[in-house]
C-alpha cells in the first residue's frame, strides 16, 4: 500500500550554512584589523567575504552533499560593518528559513558570536560550528549558559554523527502512534511498566498518541458492507474491500513466493495481512506513522482466534516498512524502536527481554517458552556452554531487514502462531546467521525520564522452526548482572537493532535531557 504519511526513516535534517561576516568602511589598522594597502578597503573587504562563503558552501557540499538524511538549504551570508550591527532586519535576513531549518550551520569571518547569540535568543534554533579556530568555543559556551542549544565539532566526521542524533530527535518529535487499545488507553495488561501519562512524552518528545477503538478496529477486517458494523451501525467505515483483496492477495503470493520455507496455507495466511492492510489504511486515515496494539487484551476477547489472525506479521512487516510497530500496547518499547531505527536506518526487533547467564556461570536459564522445542533449545545452549553474560530477547517478530533498510531481504520462512488451528502467520528468522555482530539496545523508563542503552554481540538463535513466541536471540553484554539490574528500572521489552549506535544513542539521551542508564 502506497503511504501518504511520512515515515520516519524519510525525514531528513535541513541545514542552514551562514557565513556571518565584518566588513569595513574606512581605512585603519587598529588591534582587531591589520594589514597595507589596499587590504584595509571596503572593496578588499567584500571581495573577501565572497571567497571565504564560497569556501565554506564549497566545503559543505562536499562534506554533506552526499549525506542522504541531510537537506542542505540555500546558503546565506551576513554582512555587518565595523560597528558590530545587531538589527531585526539582519536577524531576519538569517532567519529567513527558520520555518524549515532545523540547524544552523555557522561560519565566522572573523567575527559574529554577538549576532549568533542574539538570533539564537529570537528564533529558537540550534547553531554548529565545525572547528574553525576558537570561534567553536566561544560560540558555544556563550550560547549554553543562556539556554540557547548550540554544538562544536571537532571535524566533518563528528558533525556527520551529531547530525545524525539531531536528525533522529527530529524524527522521534514527528512520531504519530496510531493506538489501539481495548480497555485502558495508557496501558495494556502485559504492559504496566510502559509510560504512565503519555501527555508528559508528548512535552518531553514530541511524540503524539491518537486513540481508536479496538472492537472497530476489529469489526472493519471484515469485507462486508461498511455501514453494518456492529460497533458503528450506519456509519460507512473503513473495511476491507475487493479492491483491497486484490492487493492483499497480491502481498501474500510474494510472501509465500520469497520464503525459503512456509509450514502455512495460503489461505491461512491471508486474515494476518488482511489486519496488517487495514492497520495502514487507517494510519493513512488517521496520519499516523507509528503503530501498537495489545495482546492478551485483544485475545481475551476471542475476535483475534474468530478472525484467525495475530498481529505479528503487522509488526514484522510495518517495521520493515519504515513504520515501527509493537507487541503488547509496549508504547515505552515502541518509541524505543523508533529512536533505535532513525539512528541505525533498520528496521527493530522487540521482544520479552531477559538474562540467561552471568559470569562462570555453567546453565543457561531461560523462559520456560523457549524450552518448549527442546532440541532448538539443546543447539542454544550448546553454542552458548562457553559464554558469559548472556541476555536474551524473543517474540515472534523478527523482520528480513535488520541489516538496514536498504539492505536486502534476508532469507525468511512462514510458520503458524496458532500450533492447533495453523493460523497467525509469523516471520521466522534464524539469528544463528549472525552471530558475531554486534547489537544496540535501549528502553525508556515508565515516567520517560531515564534511557537505558546497551551493546551485545549475537551468541545464538533460537525458534526459527518453531511456532508462537519461541523466536529469540542471545547476545553478550558487558555485564548482565547490571543488564537485569538496569531492567529492573524500565522494564521488560528492550528494542534491539543491529549495529553499533550506543554512542549516538547516548547523545540523544543527553539532549532529549534524560539520564543514561548503561550496563558497560
Amino acid at each position: 500500500m502506497k503511504h501518504s504519511f511520512t515515515k520516519g526513516k524519510d525525514i531528513v535534517l535541513n541545514v542552514q550554512p551562514v557565513t556571518i561576516s565584518i566588513y569595513h568602511e574606512y581605512v585603519f589598522e587598529g588591534p582587531c584589523r591589520f594589514g597595507e594597502g589596499e587590504q584595509l578597503t571596503k572593496e578588499y573587504d567584500l571581495m573577501r567575504i565572497a571567497m571565504i562563503h564560497k569556501s565554506f558552501v564549497d566545503e559543505v557540499n562536499e562534506e554533506l552533499g552526499g549525506v542522504g538524511f541531510v537537506n542542505i538549504l540555500e546558503p546565506i551570508v551576513i554582512k555587518r560593518d565595523e560597528t558590530f550591527p545587531v538589527t531585526d532586519e539582519l536577524l531576519d535576513e538569517m532567519g529567513k528559513n527558520a520555518d524549515i531549518a532545523d540547524l544552523y550551520l555557522i561560519k565566522f569571518h572573523p567575527f559574529g558570536i554577538d549576532f549568533a547569540l542574539a538570533f539564537a535568543q529570537k528564533y529558537k534554533k540550534p547553531l554548529a560550528s565545525v572547528l574553525q579556530c576558537c570561534n567553536d568555543s566561544g560560540m558555544v559556551a556563550s550560547l549554553r549558559p543562556r539556554g540557547c542549544e548550540a554544538y562544536g565539532w571537532p571535524s566533518w566526521e563528528d558533525a556527520i554523527e551529531g547530525m545524525k542524533v539531531l536528525r533522529a530527535r527530529k524524527a522521534i518529535a514527528n512520531t504519530r502512534v496510531l493506538c489501539v487499545p481495548r480497555n485502558n488507553s495508557n496501558n495494556s495488561l502485559s504492559a504496566l511498566d510502559s509510560f504512565y501519562h503519555h501527555d508528559e512524552v508528548t512535552e518531553r518528545l514530541g511524540v503524539q498518541f491518537r486513540y481508536y477503538n479496538l472492537h472497530e478496529f476489529m469489526d472493519q477486517t471484515n469485507n462486508v458492507d461498511p455501514t453494518t458494523n456492529p460497533t458503528l451501525p450506519g456509519r460507512s467505515c473503513d473495511n476491507i474491500n475487493d479492491e483491497d483483496e486484490v492487493e492483499i492477495h497480491a502481498i501474500v503470493d510474494a510472501l509465500v513466493a520469497g520464503a525459503a520455507e512456509c509450514d502455512m496455507k495460503r489461505e491461512d495466511i491471508f486474515p494476518s495481512v488482511k489486519a496488517h492492510y487495514l492497520v495502514n489504511k487507517l494510519l493513512n486515515k488517521l496520519e499516523c506513522n507509528a503503530f501498537a496494539a495489545p495482546c492478551p487484551d485483544m485475545c481475551a476477547t476471542r475476535r483475534l482466534n474468530e478472525g484467525r489472525f495475530t498481529l505479528c506479521l503487522n509488526h514484522s512487516l510495518n517495521n520493515e516498512n519504515g513504520v515501527c510497530s509493537a507487541c503488547e500496547y509496549d508504547l515505552s518499547a515502541l518509541v524505543s524502536m523508533v529512536l533505535l531505527s532513525n539512528l541505525s536506518f533498520s528496521a527493530p526487533y522487540m521482544g520479552n527481554t531477559s538474562i540467561g547467564k552471568v559470569m562462570n556461570d555453567p546453565e543457561l536459564e531461560v523462559s520456560p517458552l523457549l524450552m518448549r522445542n527442546k532440541d532448538s533449545y539443546a543447539d542454544a545452549a550448546d553454542a552458548m556452554a562457553q559464554a558469559n553474560n548472556i541476555a536474551y530477547t524473543f517474540h515472534a517478530t523478527p523482520n528480513r531487514l535488520l541489516e538496514g533498510f536498504d539492505a536486502d531481504k534476508a532469507p525468511y520462512a512462514i510458520r503458524p502462531f496458532a500450533m492447533g488451528g495453523r493460523w497467525g502467520a509469523t516471520i521466522r528468522y534464524d539469528f544463528n546467521r549472525d552471530i558475531g555482530k554486534t547489537v544496540t539496545m535501549c528502553r525508556f523508563d515508565p515516567l520517560c525520564e531515564k534511557l537505558f542503552i546497551a551493546r551485545g554481540t549475537i551468541v545464538a538463535g533460537i525458534g526459527y522452526k518453531d511456532e508462537n513466541c519461541t523466536e529469540g536471540v542471545f547476545f553478550e553484554v558487558a555485564d548482565s548482572k547490571k543488564f537485569y539490574e538496569c531492567s529492573l528500572q524500565v522494564g521488560n521489552h528492550i528494542p534491539l537493532v543491529y549495529g553499533d549506535v550506543y554512542d549516538n544513542a547516548v547523545d540523544l539521551a543527553k539532549m532529549l535531557g534524560l539520564e543514561v542508564l548503561t550496563c558497560e
